[in-house]
């Protein structure tokens, strides 16, 4: 087993373990929260626990959402802290860092400018919607995309693709491949695509590209989040790590040999 998947199963564990100890209890008259924390050296091997009054929460309308949030009939609590300006007859938690009530949404509690939380959904886990704009990763004014014509937009490809369009333009990761074709864009893979007469990777026009003789040759994961490939189409040999892309011309390989 790789190394870096040996720590993401460790740190899945203690995650999950972690989560089992988390909780909001209602004893007597107070809501108590339940929380563990870990630290320096001994992350791995040892767990605190804390048990902490959470402040102004009534006990006897007090629900707990999920492990980080809990409501009670004029108020949202997010661990023990009392949220201001929240409506708990209407306040969701949709993701982890992700809320919303009849205010907005909100990401690690700091609310979206012009979000509608009422119809805010995610479309994918990289895209989402409301009846006001589109989002890329939603957390600040810096994830929402402009010039977009929101009734035509959709996810293209996976629950996890990074890829979107509308009926005038293509996105990658919330910005626009703007030499795409809408109507003939297609993913290779990953961070690779095409439309009717270009390859791209990642929002790049690859120029030197061949396309009728383009080809991916192996595509690796390396370790989380990065990966490396090989390509090649009639005139030329293309590698990288994910973050870039070699270019060599067939004609300079054979020349070396």
């Amino acid at each position: 087993m790789k190394p870096y998947k040996l720590i993401l199963m460790v740190l899945l564990l203690v995650s999950c373990s972690d989560a089992d100890e988390t909780y909001y209890e209602i004893s007597g008259d107070e809501v108590l929260y339940h929380s563990v924390y870990r630290l320096g050296q001994e992350y791995y091997t040892k767990t605190h626990t804390s048990i902490e009054v959470v402040e102004g929460a009534d006990a006897k309308t007090f629900q707990q959402l999920t492990k980080y949030y809990g409501i009670d009939k004029l108020s949202v609590f997010n661990e023990t802290k009392k949220l201001i300006k929240r409506d708990p007859a209407t306040f969701k938690v949709i993701k982890r860092y992700v809320t919303a009530d009849k205010y907005g949404v909100y990401y690690d509690n700091n609310i979206i400018p012009n979000s509608h939380g009422p119809s805010f959904r995610f479309l994918n886990d990289k895209y989402a919607v409301d009846d006001n704009q589109v989002y890329y990763n939603p957390s600040d004014p810096n994830s929402i995309l402009h010039g977009i014509d929101k009734n035509s937009f959709s996810v293209l490809g996976d629950d996890y693709s990074e890829y979107a369009k509308d009926k005038k333009q293509v996105f990658y990761k919330g910005k626009s491949i703007d030499d795409a074709d809408v109507n003939s864009f297609s993913i290779l893979k990953n961070d690779f695509s095409k439309d009717g007469t270009s390859i791209f990777f990642k929002r790049e026009k690859i120029k030197e590209a061949d396309y009728n003789s383009f080809q991916i040759l192996s595509y690796e994961e390396v370790k989380e989040y990065e990966y490396k490939f090989e390509a090649q189409d009639h005139n030329n040999l293309y590698s990288g790590n994910g973050s870039s892309i070699r270019i060599t011309k067939k004609t300079e390989v054979t020349n070396e040999h």
